[in-house]
């Protein structure tokens, strides 16, 4: 089992909790910083930093660890308040087939629940160790939670790079993969989907009550914000925050099997500053199903086989090994108006259907090309 070490362990009501999962992170005293010099309002606002090990971790690891504890620990007596406070929490020895980000995140939330003491309307804040934030951060999410009666939010995000060489690889490499993400985003809400938001998990916020409803964070060694994500942009009332900012650190990892980190660490392996990725044509193809997806209401299977015929080609020969008019007729069968109709459909046609069907159609259809032209063609649909 692990053991956990919490320091300030009575916990009060916070309307607002920032959850940071914490591994071997040296210099996480640099983020906690960022939240203590942000602007404040006249909420409560808590911050649990959950430094974690694993039973198959070095001690080096466990080392470098301690010293964090220790330093945040100091951090949190010298500076916290009744109203804005750090909650150091200790975690050892998790499972060593659990490793990655999943598991301390989803142990920092569920911390979180516990000390919103049953206010569901209590903003539960994803952020990482490795993040700076703007001066405004802490107001801006709390504003327009309020404002507008969100159940979640994502938050504008930007790698700082800066301060790298033009010619550093890692900084070339930076910029192609947020280029990639901003593109892969807006290529969604192009081709119509109704969730088109960012999944990156320094960067959204869920009121108590969704993160309950959504069922909790995952488990996932990697790609739990993506998966838990999922699960809460179908409850709706999310808006994505671009008036402040959350800086990742641009840097590399190899300790999950994918997202940025891994991202950036493949492009330098492979000596390659250029992010190759799906053909906006596979969009526009998607579009065409999405844009009529109402006329197929309450139609029988011949109408819909042959308008599946009618799309581009790849796109219907991956409908048609999916099952897709069978699952039409599902659809149909247990909806009665057109609302409804559409909701079930996204929730056959979700996130995870649609890369599967990219990934069927590349290389093999559709072959991959530069993120910057493609991001070049999406983006000007919306000039």
């Amino acid at each position: 089992m692990p053991v956990i070490s919490r320091q300030n362990s009575e916990s009060v009501d916070s309307l607002m909790i920032i959850v940071i999962p914490c591994y071997k992170e040296p210099d996480v005293i640099r983020t906690v910083q960022s939240l203590f010099d942000c602007e404040r309002g006249n909420f409560p606002v808590e911050i649990i930093l959950l430094i974690n090990s694993y039973q198959i971790d070095s001690k080096e690891v466990i080392e470098i660890n301690q010293k964090s504890y220790r330093e945040v620990s100091g951090f949190a007596s010298a500076n916290n308040t009744g109203n804005f406070f750090l909650t150091p929490v200790w975690v050892e020895n998790l499972p060593g087939h659990q490793t990655g980000a999943g598991l301390p995140r989803k142990l920092g939330m569920d911390e979180a629940i516990r000390h919103f003491h049953g206010d569901k309307s209590g903003i539960l804040v994803s952020l990482d160790a490795d993040c700076l934030v703007e001066k405004n951060y802490l107001i801006e999410i709390y504003w327009h939670f309020k404002e507008y009666g969100l159940n979640s939010a994502t938050i504008a995000f930007h790698h700082p790079v800066e301060n790298l060489d033009e010619a550093d690889p890692l900084r070339q490499a930076t910029v192609q993969y947020e280029m990639y993400l901003h593109y892969y985003r807006s290529a969604l809400e192009y081709c119509g989907y109704p969730y088109p938001y960012f999944t990156i998990g320094s960067a959204f916020a869920v009121t108590a009550e969704t993160y309950t409803k959504a069922g909790g964070m995952g488990k996932q060694q990697s790609g739990e914000d993506f998966y838990f994500l999922q699960k809460v942009f179908p409850l709706g009332k999310t808006q994505f925050i671009d008036t402040t900012c959350v800086y990742p650190a641009a840097r590399t990892s190899d300790r999950v099997p994918f997202g940025t980190g891994p991202a950036l660490q493949k492009m330098l392996n492979e000596n390659t500053t250029v992010k190759m990725t799906y053909r906006f044509e596979a969009f526009k193809s998607l579009k065409m199903l999405f844009d009529h997806l109402d006329s197929l209401f309450k139609q029988p299977a011949g109408i819909i086989e042959t308008f599946t015929k009618n799309l581009p080609e790849y796109l219907s020969l991956f409908l048609q090994e999916d099952g897709f008019t069978e699952k039409m007729a599902e659809i149909n069968q247990h909806t009665a108006t057109l609302p409804n109709f559409r909701k079930r459909f996204f929730n056959y046609f979700n996130a995870f259907k649609i890369v599967k069907y990219l990934n069927f159609v590349h290389p093999d259809y559709l072959g991959y090309r530069a993120v910057e032209t493609q991001y070049s063609e999406c983006i000007a649909y919306f000039l």
